[in-house]
C-alpha cells in the first residue's frame, strides 16, 4: 500500500478532514490532497507531524505491514521473556524449596511434634509438602531447560551434588546446627552456579 493510500486510510479511520489536517500542518488542503493521492510526498518534517496528529508511528504511514510484523516480533520477545523468567524462577526456587523442605522434613522427623496440640505427622506432612512442590517447580523448569537445544546436561551432576548435601546431611562429623549450615552452604553454592553457569545463558539464547 502507498504512502499516499496510509496517509488517507489514516486520517478517514480518525475522522479527520483534509482542512483540518491541512490546518494543523500549517500546509495548503491541495497539499493534503496531493499526499494522499500520490501526486507528492510530505517532507520529513510533516510526515513527523502527520504521525503526531494521527497518534501513531511514522512506521506506520510509511509501511504499515512492516510496523505490524515489527511489534508482533517484539510482542512474541516479550512473551518469550517473562517464560524465561518463569522458567528461571520455578528451577531456583523449585531447588530451594526440596533444600529446605528435605531439611526441615529430616528434623520434623528426628524430634517429633513440637506444635503443641497438632498430630505429629502435621509437621512432616507440611515439609515434605513443600519438598514435593519443589520437586514439581524443578521438573518443570528442567523439562523446559532440556528441551533447548543449548542446555546442558552438565547440570546434573550439580543436581546430584545438591542431592547428595541432603542425604550427607546426617553424616557429618558436627553437631545438627553445623551440619544445617554446611548442607545449606552446599546447597546454595550449587543454586549459584547453577544460575549463573546454565539458566541465565541457556534461557537467553533464542533458538
Amino acid at each position: 500500500m502507498s504512502l499516499g493510500s496510509n496517509i488517507h486510510q489514516k486520517r478517514k479511520s480518525l475522522s479527520l478532514s483534509q482542512e483540518y489536517v491541512a490546518d494543523q500542518l500549517g500546509v495548503s488542503r491541495q497539499a493534503v490532497s496531493k499526499w494522499e493521492t500520490n501526486l507528492s510526498e510530505p517532507s520529513t518534517d510533516n510526515l513527523i507531524k502527520l504521525a503526531t496528529l494521527f497518534d501513531c508511528d511514522v512506521k506506520q504511514l510509511i509501511s504499515p505491514e512492516d510496523y505490524i510484523k515489527e511489534q508482533n516480533n517484539l510482542n512474541n520477545q516479550f512473551q518469550e521473556t517473562r517464560k524465561d523468567i518463569r522458567m528461571q524462577m520455578g528451577s531456583i526456587f523449585g531447588r530451594i524449596f526440596m533444600l529446605v523442605g528435605s531439611l526441615g522434613f529430616i528434623g520434623a522427623y528426628t524430634d517429633g511434634n513440637d506444635l503443641g496440640t497438632l498430630p505429629e505427622w502435621y509437621s512432616q506432612l507440611w515439609w515434605g509438602a513443600l519438598f514435593a512442590a519443589g520437586l514439581i517447580f524443578t521438573l518443570i523448569g528442567s523439562k523446559d531447560y532440556f528441551n533447548r537445544k543449548s542446555g546442558s546436561k552438565n547440570i546434573i551432576l550439580l543436581d546430584l551434588l545438591l542431592v547428595l548435601s541432603i542425604f550427607l546431611y546426617s553424616m557429618w562429623p558436627f553437631e545438627r546446627g553445623i551440619n544445617t549450615l554446611i548442607t545449606l552452604v552446599i546447597g546454595t553454592g550449587v543454586l549459584i552456579i547453577i544460575n549463573i553457569k546454565f539458566f541465565i545463558p541457556t534461557w537467553r539464547n533464542k533458538n
